[in-house]
């Protein structure tokens, strides 16, 4: 039985390019269900605002059906800030959270069936930048941005700015990127995944950001959900090097995703974690989220090249793509093992 299913029309991919260890719970099997195009914008300004819509045009949506209403999705916080020096390596950190609920995004109908590990994987299309999951970028004055940057927006956890450790460090509560492997990311392996080409998605990249509960335990959405109970959040976070000239930085940022709904329970620990740990650490977060577990299930742990966790269950996914296909890559977010 497949460990996926896809209840929304989503955006966005969750995946690892090379797997440098396995771990003995058995990969991930996702099934397709629509796609989203998030878009954040006012970057560089006081006005930072975000949406999650269901793609209407351009793009062969409803070749996917399970949930033709997609998901309902309320804006709820943004944040972006800068670290360190334009020219010199400085770096800007946007993230935009949303309420989720388990209702028709088009009629707000409520679904009668729980949804678990609702994650957005992030996908390419023939019309997105680079090879990207990046659908649009533009300038303040509303020109094109440069293409080239969109290889370098790379996928993050929910930051925050440390005046302490003068450094972005992750909030806890928005840890919501998650790392795959590229067997898990290939629509081949997944259930109905021949939809996900039917869709005029050309790449799944192996990485993603997971639902959570909004109470912060655990990440079942419960069918049936009354009016205005949103009981889901998640956090889109990304960040992208400061250009040579203010006018010259992304102001808004639009980027393509796929939703589908894991049975595998599993957190990932970010690079910036490994260098500047957050207020709760992987190992706490892996925890936490076992806690709400019914016995016998295992929380994997997801590592990057570098890392120095070593507890059970663990996925070391090295390097994650960001750009390109699994087979002609382009770019990746970490190293090789």
């Amino acid at each position: 039985m497949s460990r996926f299913k896809i209840p929304t029309l989503l955006l966005l991919t969750a995946a690892v390019a090379t797997a440098c260890q396995t771990t003995t719970t058995p990969p991930a099997t996702p099934t397709p269900l629509g796609l989203m195009e998030l878009t954040i914008s006012g970057l560089g300004s006081q006005d930072v605002h975000a949406e999650l819509r269901p793609v209407r045009a351009g793009l062969n949506a409803q070749a996917v059906t399970a949930l033709p209403g997609g998901v309902q999705v309320r804006a709820l916080s943004t944040s972006a800030f800068d670290v360190g020096t334009r020219g010199a390596g400085g770096q800007r950190y946007l993230s935009a959270t949303f309420e989720v609920r388990n209702a028709s995004y088009e009629t707000a109908a409520a679904y009668p069936d729980a949804r678990q590990n609702l994650t957005f994987f992030a996908v390419s299309a023939a019309s997105t930048l680079q090879g990207t999951a990046i659908t649009r970028l533009t300038r303040f004055d509303g020109t094109a941005a440069d293409p080239g940057v969109a290889p370098n927006i790379l996928p993050t956890h929910g930051m925050e700015y440390s005046p302490l450790k003068t450094a972005a460090v992750v909030t806890a509560q928005a840890a919501d990127f998650q790392a795959f492997t590229e067997a898990e990311a290939d629509p081949q392996n997944w259930t109905q995944g021949a939809q996900v080409t039917a869709s005029g998605v050309t790449s799944v990249f192996p990485y993603g950001f997971v639902v959570r509960r909004a109470s912060g335990v655990g990440r079942a959405l419960p069918g049936n959900p009354a009016a205005g109970q949103f009981d889901g959040r998640v956090t889109f976070a990304y960040r992208l090097p400061l250009q040579a000239t203010a006018a010259a930085d992304p102001f808004e940022v639009r980027i393509l995703l796929q939703a589908t709904e894991d049975s595998v329970a599993r957190v990932t620990e970010s690079l910036e974690e490994q260098v500047t740990p957050g207020t709760r650490t992987v190992t706490q977060r892996a925890a936490d989220l076992q806690a709400t577990l019914p016995a016998g299930t295992t929380v994997q742990v997801a590592t990057f090249a570098g890392s120095t966790y070593a507890g059970p269950n663990t996925v070391a996914v090295c390097r994650v793509r960001t750009a390109g296909t699994a087979a002609a890559p382009t770019t990746y977010l970490g190293s090789s093992c």
